[in-house]
This record gives structure tokens, sequence and C-alpha cells, in this order.
């Protein structure tokens, strides 16, 4: 799950343009919690990492809808799809939208 290279970041309505929010995303992603100094909050956990693939990708995925909430509110975690192939690499969607009212689009 923290190979951000598998992951594919999907705008629900089509209209999610800004690459502002894409990079966010995979940084969200890539950082651990605790690690950065002055956010340790900042990051994913990956407590789930260990877990069966389908499971994983459910605490994947509401771990991020909860940081994506506090440091990057103007958009929702709709759905995160995993999709593992015969070589046990996972491929993600990640799919996401705009918050109801938000003029912050880029």
């Amino acid at each position: 799950m923290r190979e951000t290279d598998s992951i594919e970041i999907v705008p629900v309505d089509g209209d999610l343009s800004a690459e502002r929010v894409n990079t966010q995303l995979r940084s969200l992603i890539a950082a651990r919690e605790r690690t950065i100094p002055g956010s340790r909050g900042f990051g994913l956990s990956g407590d789930y990492l260990d877990m069966p693939i389908y499971e994983a990708a459910n605490e994947f995925g509401v771990e991020l809808e909860e940081k994506a909430d506090i440091f990057i509110p103007d958009i929702d975690i709709a759905e995160v799809r995993a999709k593992p192939d015969i070589n046990g690499l996972v491929s993600t969607q990640i799919f996401v939208e705009w918050r109801d009212g938000d003029d912050s689009r880029d």
C-alpha cells in the first residue's frame, strides 16, 4: 500500500483536475505517521500492512479518509479499491470527489 506508483487517484465526478490534490494525497500516503517534525500526525500509520489484502485495503481507506479530513479538507475519499495480481503486487484505486460547496478548485 505504500508504493504510490501503483496507486491511481480517480476523480468521481471527472472534475478533480487539481494536481495539488494528487500531490497532497500521494504525500499523505507515502509519509509515515509521527515522522515529520512539526506535523507528527501527518502520514499513515501502516498498522494494516500485514493484514489480508482486502482487509488492509479497507483499513487503509478508513485511515486515509480520516487523515484527508484533517490535511486535505476540500476532498472526500469516496472509495478505495485494491486489486492484487498473480505476482502479489497490489494496484490501488482511490476515488476522490470534491466536498459539496467547495469553491477552492484550481
